[in-house]
């Protein structure tokens, strides 16, 4: 969240066309035969995953104060649930370790309130509300210096008076953000590991009942990281285990542990092999920039409705544009008039309108490309089968496979009318009021099953198909 990159991308006209084309061609049924296994997303529609409660609709910042600045309908529009802030960066106010706690709880207890007016759920980043959010100076104060927690303290018992005097008991309260990075902790493993039971120990004797959350370090868990070895050892030895385990995915998209299906597993394998209890999986940070497009957006909504994990989009601005612009899925009139209004959609915000108010029904199985790289999403409703398909930072021809058409009282072979919608994307602040409608398709098909091609000639861009039962 310390740099900001306006993209602008030009949406390729030929994947447009290619989609839009009314009747299949040859080309289309060769591709279908040949596509190899590594690249197909497939949909099982026998198979029931329950209802969606649009677990990738969580933000980091994003959300200015007063939250009233951005209108209702863009925070219902994208199904807003989640919010984690502690008044990093806030231009009126540095944390207590600069003289400035008074102004930066004002902007947290803002924030606070305008998630609970939606019913989203509140996560306090209390390394923030201290002072450590990368602008703190080379000799800022950190919790344990000179072997004692006295100020510490006293940051502690104000921040827990001033929770209880306003009703905030309900909050996730995130000890430390981003330890195992210098630039938001200095001082070393030890000493975070004796802050984090020091923390942990007071708010159990003086906010009991408060969910305790973390670590939120940078790297997803991984038995060979030291960070998360000597963690999860201070937690077992010290009996202060989080009721919300919490970790980022921000790195490499080839990196294989920058994904849910290999570090959901390795949290699992990790808290059973410390003995500790077990807690809800929260991603309090996911995306880099690059992958902040309707194509990106699509691929980890898949994700994270696949391992039912709750995910928080990451942030890549800076001072009072980090609360703003809902983590970069809106621009403004004047996008450097902090106070501004005139706010609009860009491409990605329409991926989470399209998936919290269009996608409704009752989830289905998918299963992503072998290589990783595409994913889907598909709900059935009543008489009407949706599908969101989203590419991570990749080009080619892909391939979306339906399997069990039956389930749906469609016969076995035949003819279906696929609809198709193109989810653009214009830059960062590029406005996009609406999906793109590319008309029907009509798809002939055998065996149960209907597959057709995804011509993915654009990193950004990504798709939505439609068919009715």
């Amino acid at each position: 969240m310390l740099s900001y990159i306006a993209l602008s991308v030009l949406v390729p006209l030929l994947l447009s066309s290619c989609l839009a084309s009314p009747l299949q061609t040859p080309r289309e049924t060769t591709l279908e035969k040949r596509q190899s296994s590594s690249m197909i997303t497939f949909v099982d529609l026998a198979t029931n995953t329950g209802n969606s409660v649009h677990r990738a609709s969580g933000l980091l910042y994003g959300v200015p104060d007063p939250g009233s600045q951005i209108p209702s309908s863009f925070y219902t529009g994208m199904g807003f649930n989640h919010l984690s802030a502690g008044g990093a960066q806030f231009p009126d106010a540095s944390g207590w370790i600069g003289g400035g706690y008074t102004g930066r709880f004002q902007d947290v207890l803002a924030n606070y309130k305008t998630a609970k007016s939606f019913g989203a759920q509140f996560m306090l980043k209390t390394s923030d509300l201290w002072g450590a959010d990368a602008t703190q100076p080379s000799n800022a104060i950190w919790p344990g210096d000179g072997g004692s927690y006295a100020e510490y303290d006293r940051f502690l018992t104000q921040l827990v008076s001033d929770l209880k005097a306003n009703g905030m008991t309900d909050i996730m309260f995130l000890i430390w953000n981003e330890p195992d990075l210098s630039i938001f902790w200095a001082v070393g493993i030890d000493r975070y590991l004796q802050t984090w039971t020091h923390t942990a120990n007071f708010l159990k004797s003086n906010l009991p009942g408060v969910r305790i959350a973390g670590p939120s370090f940078s790297s997803p868990p991984n038995s060979g990281n030291t960070w998360w070895q000597r963690w999860l050892t201070e937690c077992k030895n010290s009996g202060t285990a989080p009721n919300v385990y919490t970790w980022h995915h921000e790195f490499s998209t080839n990196d294989n542990l920058n994904d849910l299906s290999v570090a959901q597993p390795n949290m699992v394998n990790l808290i059973n092999s410390f003995g500790l209890p077990m807690g809800e999986f929260i991603i309090d940070e996911y995306g880099i920039l690059a992958e902040q497009v309707p194509g990106g957006a699509a691929w980890w909504i898949g994700s994270f409705e696949r391992w039912n994990m709750y995910g928080l989009r990451g942030n890549w601005v800076s001072t009072w544009k980090l609360q703003d612009f809902f983590a970069g899925l809106l621009g403004k009139t004047n996008n450097n008039d902090r106070f501004g209004t005139g706010y609009y959609s860009n491409g990605e915000y329409q991926v989470y309108k399209y998936y919290v108010n269009t996608m409704i029904g009752h989830r289905v199985k998918t299963t992503r490309s072998t290589d990783k790289k595409m994913d889907s999403y598909a709900v059935v409703d009543t008489h009407r089968v949706r599908i969101l398909v989203g590419g991570r930072q990749v080009t080619g021809t892909y391939q979306l496979t339906i399997q069990n058409l039956s389930v749906l009282g469609l016969p076995t072979s035949g003819t279906i009318t696929v609809h198709t919608f193109e989810f653009p994307y214009t830059g960062v602040t590029g406005r996009v009021d609406a999906p793109t409608d590319l008309g029907t398709v009509a798809h002939t098909y055998s065996g149960n099953t209907l597959s057709f091609p995804i011509f993915q000639t654009s990193t950004t861009t990504t798709w939505a198909f439609e068919f009715d039962y």
